[in-house]
């Protein structure tokens, strides 16, 4: 349901923008002004707004008549085929909704007129004035009409009975005077939705306009006709009518019309939005003036880009009838048939340019091309590559200082994909431009992993599966549905844990602590990991930024992708803090720790040649190994093993859903809880082993950067062994048999674990 506010106004400089602001904020859209020759910077100032988009500004003079009349036909003419509804209001008058609004209606008016609205024989609603007074103002104050005059007449005032009306459009033949319109076809009804009864005057005659019963039922018109005597004397009293031929409004009019019988503050509950949309209103005027004088504009506000990517929505659907993508033209270079396709070590090349029509060149900033092969996240990029050679050879015209130069896009997607989906984006809207199909046997075989050279010998991923670095620039977004799945994820491990103490921890990226310093990109604002951050269910998840970066250069490992053991243990601690453990005994159990620098490599510096190492301070004085009494060997995912450490802080068993990230806890964590199960699912929960466990603890752990991968709580520990199994080869199967702790079927049934140790021992015996 689209609304717009049609009025005829004449010197409202002043008037004007809480006005429009107040309509905005109960969900108008766009705006039909008729200007009848201001000569106070009205029109100046509505014409910046038209040239947003957001008011259809006309000229009308007086000529001989009084201009309304004709100036509500015209405007009807000009009515944008979007809008729905269009009401006929003066500029001193405000729609305003009165029906109780659901927390999740963001526009309750827009929801009321809709049902309003719904029987298609229904073509206009009479609403009723609301009169207010003065409230003994004889001055012009600072704030808004809304909140200087909150004292109106009784209900039973009788120029409440005058209506004023909302039409569908293109159902009005004419309008008989401001109040009232004749409809080609279509009856009118009241705010109750009711067939609108005429009022009569004494004579028994028919009085057009006004209503025999004044209705504020779901919404009604707020008129501030007479306001302070300044403004009276200074605005309405000297404008006239534009209705009336030689009608001036004088003293009588201001007597008989300043009511202030009842206090009330309705419309005074929407000042805080009306004051917003108001410096919205600003930012949208200046930047017009601006566009004129530099095409080096960019957007700002988030009311403006929102308003912003819906004039391009509207736009697309008044040009085509459907929703095409708002181009002026686009091309993708690679892949493409002509050119076939181009390879970065970090992927395949996905170039191309866009470009917008001309007068939609504010909304490049707001531009993105998407990326997405799988429902559960997506790659977000701007046009931010000059293409000078579009300019020049697709529109004829200089490139230098155009407004699109920066129009081009370049990322990689994985080198194997067959398929995927590119669509432009603005805002919350988006298009469908291209479904690519590309042929993978031109693909190389597969490359060691990519190492990305930081600052000072800081060794970051670049080209992982799992996008580490567009997760960190912000340019990896989770969709809805990703978004959707973690909300999902996280209250069904409420339901599982019930009365059992539980955590989840996320370990953070080395980016994310280590970026600011040490990586070679600039970090972006959000990502996946903010985005599950934000929900509600994610309130109590263990993220422990800031405990590791408190650790500054100790927390990471400059050439490996996984924390220290110093960083392990402040992940711990903030762990079993969350688990119920008291921090201040666990601190104590690690305060006698002793650590020793050691060279090492990892899965960052074994990649170059020659391996790169760095000095890290390794725990010497403790190792889990030594407790370890269970390993089914298999490598990562599937893998489970069972620690028991007697001297444990507290007794019982935590049960841990973990990554590889664990790994490196294990030498705090098993000093904690008497015995530790684990098993490697990154977070994922099979919910037969913590039955048969029974754990006193039920934890879950993932890294940051596989949070695109939306782990489940219907994981089965019994199928990933199969499938792993299946999968050794004759070097991985010796591997296995080197880790591999065999422990009795007594013990093994004691821990709950049974079933799942004899599989894998079947499968690898």
């Amino acid at each position: 349901m689209k609304l717009a506010i049609a009025a005829i106004v004449k010197n409202e400089r002043d008037s004007l923008p809480e006005w429009m602001a107040f309509h905005l904020s109960v969900g108008a859209s766009h705006f039909l002004i008729a200007d009848n020759e201001s000569d106070d910077g009205t029109h100046e100032w509505l014409a910046d707004l038209a040239k947003a988009g957001l008011v259809t500004l006309l000229s009308v003079p007086t000529q001989g008549q009084p201009p309304q009349l004709q100036a509500y036909q015209r405007l009807l003419e000009h009515c944008p085929p979007l809008m729905d509804l269009v009401a006929f209001i003066d500029a001193d008058e405000f729609l305003l909704p009165t029906a109780e609004a659901s927390p999740d209606d963001e526009y309750p008016l827009l929801t009321w007129l809709e049902a309003r609205f719904a029987a298609p024989e229904v073509g206009a609603l009479g609403l009723n004035w609301a009169c207010f007074g003065s409230a003994g103002a004889r001055f012009r104050e600072e704030g808004l009409v809304i909140e200087r005059f909150t004292q109106r007449a009784r209900r039973s005032f009788g120029p409440n009975h005058h209506i004023k009306s909302v039409v569908r459009p293109q159902q009005v033949e004419c309008f008989i005077n401001p109040h009232l319109a004749r409809l080609r076809h279509g009856h009118y009804i009241n705010s109750q939705g009711e067939p609108l009864a005429a009022r009569h005057g004494a004579d028994g005659s028919v009085r057009p306009g006004l209503s025999e019963s004044v209705c504020w039922d779901g919404a009604r018109i707020n008129h501030y006709l007479v306001k302070s005597v300044e403004e009276f004397v200074l605005g309405k009293a000297r404008r006239g009518s534009a209705a009336t031929p030689h009608y001036q409004k004088q003293r009588d009019y201001f007597m008989r019309h300043d009511r202030n019988d009842v206090e009330c503050h309705v419309a005074a509950r929407f000042a805080p939005e009306v004051k917003q949309k108001m410096k919205w209103l600003q930012q949208l005027e200046d930047k017009q003036q601006d566009v004129t004088e530099s095409v080096e504009v960019r957007s700002t506000g988030k009311e403006l880009k929102r308003w912003l990517t819906r004039r391009v929505k509207e736009w697309t659907l008044a040009t085509s009838g459907e929703e095409e993508a708002p181009t002026e033209r686009w091309s993708l270079d690679y892949p493409s048939a002509q050119r076939g396709s181009r390879f970065l070590p970090s992927g395949r090349v996905v170039q191309g340019w866009l470009l917008l029509p001309e007068h939609l060149q504010e909304m490049q900033a707001e531009v993105r091309i998407v990326a997405r092969w799988l429902p559960v996240y997506e790659l977000c990029h701007p046009l931010d590559i000059e293409r000078p050679d579009v300019i020049e050879n697709v529109l004829g015209v200089a490139a230098e200082g155009h407004a699109q130069q920066r129009c081009g896009f370049r990322f990689t997607v994985p080198p194997l994909l067959r398929e995927f989906s590119l669509w432009l984006a603005v805002g919350d809207e988006r298009w469908l431009l291209q479904d690519v199909q590309v042929d993978t046997q031109d693909v190389a075989p597969a490359q060691p992993l990519k190492v990305l050279e930081g600052k000072q010998g800081w060794l970051f991923l670049d080209n992982d599966t799992n996008g580490s670095v567009d997760q960190f620039t912000g340019r990896m977004q989770l969709t809805q549905a990703g978004v959707e799945g973690w909300q999902a994820y996280l209250r069904q491990l409420v339901a599982l844990a019930s009365q059992v103490p539980w955590a989840l921890l996320v370990a953070p990226s080395k980016e994310s602590v280590m970026g600011e310093q040490y990586h070679p990109r600039q970090g972006g604002s959000s990502g996946p990991m903010q985005q599950v951050l934000a929900l509600p269910e994610a309130s109590e998840l263990v993220y422990p930024v800031a405990a590791l970066k408190a650790l500054g250069d100790g927390a990471f490992i400059p050439t490996d992708t996984h924390w220290t053991h110093q960083g392990a243990m402040a992940a711990t601690l903030a762990f079993a803090e969350r688990l119920g453990l008291d921090p201040q005994a666990c601190a104590s159990v690690f305060a006698k720790d002793r650590y020793k620098k050691k060279a090492m490599g990892g899965d960052l510096g074994n990649k170059l040649t020659p391996k790169r190492t760095s000095e890290v301070q390794v725990l010497t004085s403790f190792t889990h190994t030594r407790y370890k009494t269970y390993d089914n060997g298999l490598p990562n995912f599937g893998r489970l093993m069972v620690m028991e450490y007697p001297k444990a802080l507290v007794p019982g068993t935590c049960l841990l859903f973990g990554s590889s990230s664990s790994y490196s806890m294990f030498n705090y964590l098993c000093r904690l809880f008497q015995r530790v199960v684990f098993v490697h699912s990154a977070g994922n929960v099979d919910p037969a082993l913590v039955e048969a466990v029974a754990p006193g603890y039920l934890a879950a752990q993932t890294n940051a950067r596989f949070v695109i991968q939306v782990p489940t709580v219907a994981y089965s520990l019994q199928e990933m062994v199969q499938e792993k199994s299946s999968q050794l080869d004759e070097k991985a199967l010796e591997g296995v048999l080197e880790r591999r702790i065999i422990a009795e079927d007594t013990y093994l049934e004691t821990v709950g674990v049974l079933p799942w140790a004899h599989a894998a021992g079947a499968l690898i015996s």
